[in-house]
């Protein structure tokens, strides 16, 4: 059964003794409480998916990589002349560093047409400026008639060139192309409108030509908002990440459904009471805060889960 917000405020007022029981009355004496709802509401459940009843919900990632067409490897070479690097393109990825001249030059189209020739750089500069870190740079190449393509670096000076690819496939803009890295680092927070926290074991992976559904153990997390994985760790990985509550509002409906577990239910009302109620008649509003923290320490007691697990042997036994 849905928890609505109208059950909510109903319960609260019952507590506040302002309710016949049944009915959300709106006058003089409810309706001060009522305008107040939507805060307190908010903060109940901020305090309660932060840290005690956690939303949990699932994020898909398809980790399926465009091939590098100059190999896989990643690289991290250091040059003091110039470099290039040839290959049938439609886009490209590098990090560099370091203070270059770059071109992007595809081969002519037939003896009468000269190569087209694409200056790389920075912005407000004519040539690639990266100091003291990697700098990415990723684009599409105008290559409909699948001619050879060359990227060349040209400077005085030492310069990095890191993770260095061509791909075959075409994207319909620069920022479309995939990075291109032994680690996929995603952003949660970027991907996410409500995303707060990665689950701390949640992760599971189906690989390709196996029915399996496996809890993935190949990954990595960075300050609990960034997801790593292995580019070469192919399948389907199901994320599971704590989330932010819905925002409460004065325009909220009241047939608005909550989509809360109903032991959240049943204690909201307790923390938006005590809220309310604290001019009214503290005593009782202090009561109802201590019953709610009371709950949410209750709540936030992990249970444990079984969950299916294998494990490969590398010696082979």
């Amino acid at each position: 059964m849905s928890t609505t917000w109208k059950d909510i405020k109903l319960a609260t007022l019952q507590k506040m003794f302002s309710s016949n029981g049944t009915t959300i009355q709106v006058d003089s004496s409810t309706q001060e409480y009522i305008y107040s709802m939507p805060q307190a509401a908010n903060e109940g459940l901020q305090l309660l998916s932060t840290a005690g009843k956690f939303i949990i919900k699932p994020y898909v990632i398809n980790n399926y990589p465009c091939h590098n067409v100059l190999g896989e490897k990643y690289t991290n070479e250091r040059y003091i002349t110039d470099h290039s690097v040839k290959a049938i393109a439609h886009s490209y990825y590098f990090e560099i560093m370091g203070k270059v001249t770059c071109t992007l030059t595809i081969e002519a189209q037939d003896e009468e047409s000269e190569p087209v020739v694409i200056n790389i750089h920075t912005p407000d500069e004519t040539e690639i400026v990266s100091k003291h870190k990697y700098s990415v740079f990723k684009g599409v190449i105008p290559n409909d008639n699948d001619k050879l393509v060359t990227i060349e670096f040209q400077s005085d000076f030492p310069y990095n060139v890191r993770n260095m690819c061509f791909y075959a496939e075409k994207f319909a803009e620069d920022s479309d192309v995939p990075d291109y890295q032994e680690y996929m680092r995603f952003d949660m927070k970027e991907l996410i409108d409500d995303f707060y926290q990665l689950s701390e074991t949640d992760i599971y992976l189906e690989r390709d030509g196996r029915p399996s559904y496996l809890a993935a153990s190949n990954y990595y997390q960075e300050a609990d908002k960034t997801l790593v994985i292995p580019r070469s760790d192919t399948g389907v990985y199901t994320v599971y990440y704590k989330a932010y509550p819905g925002e409460i509002t004065l325009s909220t409906p009241d047939d608005y459904d909550m989509s809360l577990d109903p032991e959240v239910a049943a204690i909201l009302p307790l923390y938006m009471a005590s809220q309310l109620y604290k001019d009214d008649d503290n005593a009782i509003a202090t009561v109802y805060r201590n019953e709610f923290e009371v709950a949410r320490e209750s709540l936030s007691q992990k249970a444990n889960v079984s969950k299916r697990e294998e494990f490969i042997s590398e010696s082979g036994w």
